[in-house]
């Protein structure tokens, strides 16, 4: 039980976590490029550490325990940040409208695989509450199991006990003068 509290908290709270400052920092982005002059320096400063901050989230995200879908479009997320920096780089090089367009459905795509990993996140919270209220049932079914055996021992002591004084005779005293 503490594990699955544990593994919900970790590996799926964190990581939807995760998942919001992924795309809180893509948003950020494309606000950048979209409202700026791309020649301008503080824009480049400011895509540069919004990257920082995209890869040191992509470690955080890696250390959690990943099921095998989750693994693939993570994966997949990855190709796409790595595209869409490149993306950002050929943009404030070249603002061309279709490097822009590339950008957005790169964009597009990050954000349908952020929403696919949220999906996960859920369905797995959702297996692992499902586990942790298995195991409660499990351990309440075993306590009044064990409370009821208790119960049963408790009886027959008190059987054994009554009957047994009801086997031995009573004896009388005896007078004796009569002899």
């Amino acid at each position: 039980l503490g594990d699955s509290f544990s593994a919900v908290y970790r590996d799926r709270l964190m990581a939807e976590s995760y998942i919001y400052h992924f795309s809180e920092h893509l948003y950020q982005k494309k606000l950048l490029l979209t409202n700026n002059n791309q020649a301008d320096a503080g824009v480049k400063q400011m895509l540069e550490r919004h990257n920082k901050e995209i890869n040191e989230i992509i470690v955080k995200y890696d250390e959690t325990k990943l099921t095998e879908i989750e693994s693939n479009y993570f994966k997949e997320l990855k190709k796409n940040l790595h595209d869409l920096v490149a993306l950002e780089n050929n943009y404030l090089e070249n603002a061309s409208n279709s490097t822009k367009q590339l950008f957005d459905q790169q964009f597009t795509v990050a954000l349908s695989n952020l929403n696919q990993l949220s999906a996960i996140q859920t369905a797995e919270g959702k297996k692992l509450m499902e586990g942790s209220k298995k195991i409660i049932s499990e351990s309440t079914l075993l306590t009044k199991l064990e409370l009821a055996i208790l119960i049963i021992i408790g009886l027959i002591i008190q059987v054994l006990i009554l009957a047994s004084g009801s086997l031995v005779p009573k004896t009388e005293p005896r007078n004796h003068h009569l002899n």
